[in-house]
């Protein structure tokens, strides 16, 4: 697969199929995974996948709750956009589909094959989330569906004790469901790159203008891999 194909569609997949995915292809994604930038060379990461559906049913209690806990604070202009604005409002539509997505996801959880969980020392992100990119552009490279995830950080030492976590130098950074998507690749919408960026002094602009590296080509992803 072209590196920039796999960059312009690698975005979030939150339904997917139960099916497993095999042992041979694990390998390949984490072994790319771990060859991601690491501060120091240190490699201060850790996996934890979880393919258990009792376990994956108590993580979905949990992350139901933080969720609608976000709802309702940080994100209650969201919801009352999606209550009181115009149904017809391109921005309203697309506000929806995203919340319909993230809904989807909050409701069948459990039905995933196999959640990702990645630790690192605290305040190691920049250790972490390329090594999560990698695994992303990977598993997209193989036909798997993943999106990153912070959300049970709201719940992270209930989390950590039901995995099992020791209390120390380990925190948990974030989780990414894996598994083959239901529906079809595509390129996520973005404006033009040049919009945000600016030059030598905040929101001075830049004198290029964002060109696309990769094109869709018509009925993408239908039968794609």
């Amino acid at each position: 697969m072209d590196l920039y194909e796999a960059m312009y569609t690698t975005r979030a997949m939150r339904r997917v199929k139960p099916d497993p995915i095999p042992d041979e292809i694990l390998g390949k994604l984490f072994d790319a995974a771990v060859r991601g930038p690491s501060g120091g060379n240190r490699h201060t990461f850790r996996f934890l996948t979880v393919t258990d559906k009792e376990m994956m049913k108590k993580i979905k209690d949990i992350y139901h709750d933080a969720y609608w806990e976000l709802q309702e604070t940080s994100y209650a202009e969201v919801q009352t956009k999606l209550k009181e604005g115009d149904p017809n409002d391109p921005s309203v539509k697309q506000t929806r589909r995203i919340s319909n997505s993230a809904e989807y996801f909050v409701e069948y959880l459990d039905q995933h094959p196999m959640l990702i969980f990645v630790f690192g020392k605290q305040g190691g992100e920049s250790t972490t989330f390329p090594v999560l990119w990698n695994l992303c552009l990977a598993a997209r490279a193989e036909g798997l569906g993943t999106f990153i995830t912070t959300l049970l950080k709201l719940r992270k030492q209930e989390v950590e004790q039901l995995l099992g976590m020791p209390e120390g130098f380990w925190h948990m950074h974030a989780m990414i469901p894996i598994g083959y998507p239901t529906g079809r690749w595509g390129t996520a919408s973005r404006k033009p790159a040049n919009e945000f960026v600016y030059s030598e002094a905040w929101d001075n602009p830049v004198t290029w203008t964002g060109i696309p590296n990769w094109e869709e080509p018509e009925n993408y992803g239908r039968n794609h891999q």
